[in-house]
């Protein structure tokens, strides 16, 4: 269960309070991601930063918000050897996401390929402004998340994730 503060915008929570509420989707916090946060934490964060630069930068606000949470909708865990693959977790992850994230939700192909593009320049290149926002704010968020520096709504209590081990 995710509760946000009043701080965060009520304009983006109407936006993904669906993904939000969704319990698969909350299953992401069980999943470490970099160095200071889970999988959900991560995801919020790039969401948020991706909505609000969309903002900034005349983008959909909603496409944006949508793709940065659902950009690592993967209910596995990256790091177990057991779910290895033929090919590397940097250019496998954006594909399931993309698919789990289609047979979840109803996502725009625009979004789509945000989420399919993510990891650019590791894997194929953003096709539309809404993914290049997408894949600029996972890079922000981790970098964020590996130096321990805050970003977004895990800073100052704006995010409130009801575990007790998230950063």
């Amino acid at each position: 269960m995710i509760q946000l503060s009043e701080q965060v915008n009520p304009d983006y929570i109407i936006l993904v309070e669906d993904i939000l509420s969704d319990v698969d989707f909350q299953s992401l916090e069980q999943y470490r991601q970099h160095i200071s946060s889970n999988r959900l934490q991560h995801s919020i964060n790039v969401s948020y930063l991706s909505w609000w630069l969309a903002r900034k930068m005349n983008a959909d606000e909603r496409m944006a918000a949508r793709a940065g949470l659902l950009h690592d909708f993967c209910m596995y865990d990256f790091y177990d050897p057991a779910n290895a693959c033929n090919e590397s977790q940097l250019l496998h992850h954006p594909k399931v996401a993309a698919e789990t994230s289609r047979s979840h939700f109803e996502i725009s192909q625009i979004e789509y390929e945000a989420i399919l593009t993510h990891m650019y320049p590791f894997g194929p290149r953003p096709l539309s402004k809404v993914g290049w926002i997408v894949s600029h704010a996972d890079k922000m968020s981790a970098f964020s998340e590996m130096t321990h520096v805050r970003l977004g709504l895990n800073r100052r209590g704006r995010l409130i994730p009801l575990c007790g081990n998230c950063a």
